[in-house]
């Protein structure tokens, strides 16, 4: 019987065939790249019903969330569902508990209560509540941060490589002996950041170390670190915070391709509330961990509850 991590190495494996046959114009590859296909949808077929569905068109289900820090109650009984390829974006004021919500889907907290079903990689249905927080990436679930993580002592280039290494299919006896395989996997996962930096237009900056680089660019490499990850859901963070109205302005284009270039979706927690309502297709507001409203960028901005919550007093305007 096959695990989901037996499929996702076989995945990986394909993809890496595939690569190597376009790198190398190799038809062995090419030949390589079929049968570990069919070893793959033997594998899948074989992977083990976990007796979860989804509603057709959705992604990710939120159901009665509840992060509790002692008597704080950061979510309260969130509920809401992200389809695939649309930009969501939860919004709420400060403390309302947004980031933990994403703590939360990724696992960096494990929930005091409520379900978190996501379709993976290979159209399983999966609990996340059930995940270790490092397993969590092999699902297709990628995130940035806040506050930027990338490693300054790294060139640009590097801090791709780095987010590119769940990406290896090769063991430990490979790694060690640095076998044919390996280095071939190098090269492919090489070559991918290359294409990241292009896509991201970073370039002219692939070997510079990251200490000392404007913030702005900054915040696109944590972006391409996430492109590294093949995701099928990407968790933004705040991406715009500190960035200038040009700035901005670009992300919001960036955001729009990445999403149709890369075929995936994207949850969102923005401030920026001119950002949001740009580039949404759904709004989720919250308030102290509960739901205010949900719908089209204009349904929640005319909400009185939203209004309320942004501007105090009765929501009037």
């Amino acid at each position: 019987m096959s695990s989901y991590s037996q499929v996702e190495r076989l995945r990986r494996r394909v993809e890496l065939y595939e690569e190597l046959a376009v790198l190398e114009n190799a038809e062995k590859y090419g030949k390589k790249a079929r049968g570990a296909r069919q070893k793959l949808e033997n594998a899948r077929a074989a992977l083990p019903s976990t007796g979860l569905t989804l509603p057709e068109g959705v992604v990710l289900d939120v159901q009665g969330l509840c992060m509790y820090f002692g008597g704080v109650k950061a979510v309260d009984g969130l509920t809401f569902q992200v389809k695939k390829g649309e930009i969501f974006g939860l919004i709420g004021p400060n403390g309302a508990g947004k980031t933990t919500v994403f703590n939360c889907i990724t696992q960096f907290y494990k929930p005091t209560a409520g379900t978190l079903h996501f379709e993976n990689k290979s159209g399983q249905v999966v609990d996340l509540n059930r995940e270790k927080v490092h397993d969590v990436i092999l699902q297709g679930i990628v995130r940035n941060f806040q506050n930027v993580e990338v490693i300054r002592e790294l060139s640009v280039l590097d801090n791709l490589l780095v987010a590119g290494h769940r990406q290896y299919t090769s063991n430990l006896v490979q790694q060690a002996l640095h076998l044919p395989i390996l280095r071939k996997e190098e090269r492919a996962v090489r070559e991918r950041a290359m294409k990241v930096l292009d896509f991201m237009g970073l370039t002219a900056y692939r070997d510079w170390y990251a200490f000392g680089l404007p913030y702005g660019v900054l915040k696109k490499i944590e972006i391409a670190r996430t492109l590294m990850c093949e995701p099928q859901l990407i968790i933004l963070d705040e991406p715009a915070a500190g960035l200038n109205d040009t700035e901005t302005a670009e992300l919001s284009r960036l955001i729009r391709r990445i999403r149709e270039e890369y075929r995936c979706t994207i949850l969102l927690v923005e401030h920026d509330m001119g950002l949001v309502m740009d580039i949404c297709d759904t709004v989720c507001a919250i308030s102290f961990g509960k739901l205010l409203a949900i719908g089209t960028p204009e349904q929640v901005q005319a909400d009185k509850d939203v209004q309320a919550a942004y501007l105090g007093g009765d929501g009037e305007v």
